[in-house]
């Protein structure tokens, strides 16, 4: 009789383990799609150039991860002596971002984007050519919002701020000529899901 009762209690202990599930960070979680998106970024200060681009990512419920690249050219001229000809930057790396309520037309959209690239510099000086590149990393978080125009086109616009760091300052120019407030405008196609979250 009590080898039964033993056995009993072991069978429920296990049953009842069996029903219960660990929740997770990620236990809901799930793709609902994918997208591609063309970037272009405007400085809004700082002398910052247009930089254009692109990414694409996985959807996770209203959230997405993937990556982008993006480059611009003709910066003025930073350097007191000589004359810049090409001066650019380019970066790519991770994007990650979400949205709140995306089934609604018109919702809040915040994305940061980390990347590692470089400046390029090509300076003509006294007939002297100098070439040089220069490794950074980049992250700009950018917050905004996204208007819904078909079930597989989007366009998000935000403001936001580019942190460049790890540029040599004996060169002529520091992290602060590559940094300051941005506008952006993605436009992005793909499938985002039909699920309210």
């Amino acid at each position: 009789m009590k080898k039964n009762s033993y056995l009993i209690i072991l069978a429920l202990l296990c049953s009842t383990g069996l029903m219960a599930q660990h929740e997770t960070l990620f236990n809901r979680a799930r793709v609902v799609g994918g997208f591609g998106a063309p970037i272009l970024e405007m400085g809004i200060n700082n002398n910052l150039n247009t930089s254009v681009g692109g990414g694409g990512g996985i959807v996770i419920n209203s959230f997405f991860l993937g990556g982008y690249g993006l480059a611009s050219v003709d910066f003025e001229e930073l350097f007191d002596n000589g004359e810049v000809e090409v001066l650019n930057i380019g970066h790519g790396g991770f994007w990650l971002g979400g949205t709140l309520r995306p089934y609604k037309i018109l919702h809040l959209y915040a994305s940061t984007r980390l990347g590692w690239g470089a400046v390029n510099v090509d300076l003509q000086d006294n007939n002297q050519r100098y070439s040089d590149i220069d490794k950074i990393f980049v992250a700009t978080p950018e917050l905004g919002i996204e208007l819904n125009l078909t079930r597989w086109f989007r366009i998000a616009g935000t403001a936001g701020y580019r942190w460049v760091n790890g540029t040599s300052e004996n060169r002529g120019y520091t992290d602060d000529d590559f940094s300051g407030a941005v506008a952006s405008v993605a436009l992005r196609f793909g499938w985002f899901g039909s699920k309210r979250w």
